[in-house]
């Protein structure tokens, strides 16, 4: 009878959404108002409105900005429920295990620790300048993760600081939402551009963009970074 009320209710979720799928514009279509009205709104007026010489950036963080912070949580809620199962107390915990924990030769421990302030400085490039140059910054944030994660590589028998990290993590998804809502007090949408005057393509042209691309990058690098560094401290133990 569960079974049978369970699959009654999910049909009758499904009718409206399948009906609205049905009105949409066929994908690809010439018609689609997305083509005809909003792609190129973004082209036209989207340097100048945002502020940004790189539009994929704009619409990323500015005109799609609710769907870019919905991206970040879902990735949150993700990492989250890796962390509990990975802390759920396992049954192999109370057996005694032989280290066999394999040496770092002194080399790569100097190479590590010589690259690592090199490669936060190389992050920090890559995600601040990422809103005036195609590539984006998205992947600073995979970069500063390395730059967490390496020096656990050279030295497997040091810990991360977890507090350290979540207070990161907790403190670039605030300022994310901050810059939204200041946004939003000031009259304007959700994540417009605060601050954006100046030559359109210099670094600060865009105004809170670099500062949304370097709350983002932070987030998803600590996240990645605290979950890499439990895991490896699972194997360890």
């Amino acid at each position: 009878m569960r079974r049978a009320l369970t699959l009654a209710l999910l049909i009758l979720a499904s009718v409206p959404l399948l009906y609205a799928v049905a009105q949409l514009p066929p994908v690809g279509s010439v018609e689609n108002p997305a083509i005809t009205h909003v792609a190129p709104h973004y082209l036209v007026e989207g340097p100048e409105e945002t502020g940004c010489e790189n539009i994929v950036t704009a619409v990323i963080l500015n005109y799609r900005g609710y769907d870019t912070d919905g991206e970040v949580t879902v990735i949150f809620a993700a990492m989250m429920a890796v962390f509990g199962v990975l802390l759920l107390p396992r049954a192999s915990e109370n057996k005694a295990q032989p280290d066999e924990t394999t040496p770092v030769s002194p080399v790569t421990r100097f190479i590590v620790r010589t690259l690592a302030p090199f490669i936060v400085i190389f992050a920090v490039y890559m995600v601040i300048y990422g809103h005036a140059t195609p590539g984006g910054g998205f992947q600073g944030g995979v970069i500063l993760a390395a730059a967490f994660f390496i020096p656990l590589l050279a030295r497997p028998g040091r810990a991360l600081d977890q507090s350290l990290v979540s207070l990161i993590e907790g403190l670039a998804g605030a300022v994310f939402i901050l810059i939204g809502l200041l946004a939003m007090f000031g009259g304007d949408a959700f994540l417009t551009p605060l601050l954006g005057e100046g030559r359109l393509g210099a670094l600060f042209s865009a105004g809170t963009l670099p500062i949304l691309y370097m709350a983002v990058g932070l987030k998803v690098g600590a996240e990645l970074a605290g979950l890499l560094a439990h895991i490896a401290a699972n194997e360890a133990t």
